[in-house]
């Protein structure tokens, strides 16, 4: 839009990391954390980009995040490991998990690293892609507390419980499904409130479990697909949260859950080349792919676009151009900067 702001990718970075710094985040961390958010917003995903970052301060200044977190393993055996986070930011512990199972699949072809007491982690194919760089699949899997209707009743019942799939190509970028179990994520709402614009019906229901286009009295998210959506969050809160005897959803719906309390995530990396030959299989995406996006188009579509490629050429534009941010997110951004004494850029 028009009233966005426009900044480079080194200086929103470099602003989120001070932000965070600011709050207590270990520098190192800070980078790291602010690197993550912002890849997001440059692959066009800003409902999980800086548009979070108020939030995450407020969560700090609360320590619902723990801004010098202990991360320790408190299991490790043969493929499985099990990461107590401490509440660290979310991106950081999710980013430890994938390494865990990297490590683990580099052992014995197969890692699943189980993060109990992790917090909001954004965008979750950044953590995905880190398998794909290894030459290996990656899953990604991130339970939370009630934000969604379960299908079939009008009031929050499951969450929005993303999951993500990578995988690498040969001469392809890789390829990577990154969704939310819900019809849209919850940030797309908050950047539609953002810019003062409504939303299209079936996005949520407002308190009444009425269908509403304001962004503003939305007060539950719709599953995806319906029944296919709110049973895939449900399993997903089983893997991720009720493996590690940390359930969020059943202590919710008992009036027994924090305001804000911890999440749960799941990493997995599996090694291809365990399986078959890598080089075959990378050769073979790139095959898949050129026949899909080579098939005749529909009415009114001008490229056939396999998954993650929207944000892969998003990411180039706005490396070149730079980053657009929404003028009410953007406010409310340098006001939660203000009140750490750092500066805008």
């Amino acid at each position: 839009m028009s009233d966005d702001i426009l900044l480079t990718k080194s200086d929103l970075t470099g602003f989120a990391a001070a932000v965070f710094t600011a709050a207590g985040v270990a520098p190192d961390m800070a980078a790291a954390w602010a690197e993550a958010v912002v890849w997001a917003n440059l692959r066009g995903v800003d409902s999980h980009g800086v548009i979070r970052i108020p939030r995450y301060v407020d969560l700090l200044e609360k320590k619902s995040i723990n801004p010098r977190p202990a991360m320790r393993l408190e299991r490790a055996a043969g493929a499985v490991a099990v990461l107590d986070a401490d509440r660290a930011p979310g991106a950081i512990a999710m980013a430890r998990a994938m390494d865990e199972a990297i490590g683990r699949a580099k052992d014995v072809h197969v890692g699943w690293c189980a993060a109990k007491t992790i917090t909001h982690a954004g965008a979750v194919g950044y953590f995905a892609l880190q398998a794909a760089r290894a030459g290996m699949a990656g899953i990604v899997m991130t339970a939370s507390g009630p934000l969604m209707a379960y299908h079939g009743a009008r009031v929050a019942g499951v969450s929005t419980n993303p999951i993500a799939i990578a995988v690498p190509g040969k001469a392809r970028r890789p390829l990577l499904l990154d969704m939310s179990t819900s019809t849209v994520a919850n940030g797309k709402v908050m950047a539609a409130r953002d810019r003062g614009e409504p939303v299209p019906v079936g996005w949520g229901l407002d308190a009444e479990g009425r269908d509403t286009t304001d962004p503003k009295k939305i007060a539950t998210l719709t599953p995806l697909g319906g029944p296919k959506g709110s049973g895939l969050s449900l399993m997903i809160e089983c893997l991720a949260s009720l493996a590690v005897g940390s359930p969020l959803i059943s202590l919710a719906l008992a009036g027994g859950l924090a305001e804000d309390p911890f999440l749960n995530g799941v990493a997995i990396a599996v090694d291809l080349a365990a399986i078959g030959d890598l080089d075959t299989f990378t050769a073979e995406v790139d095959r898949l792919g050129d026949a899909l996006t080579g098939l005749p188009r529909a009415a009114g579509v001008d490229r056939i676009l396999l998954p993650g490629e929207r944000g892969d050429a998003i990411l180039a534009e706005r490396e070149a151009n730079g980053i657009p941010v929404a003028a009410g997110t953007w406010k409310r951004l340098v006001a939660a900067a203000k009140t750490l004494g750092v500066a805008a850029p």
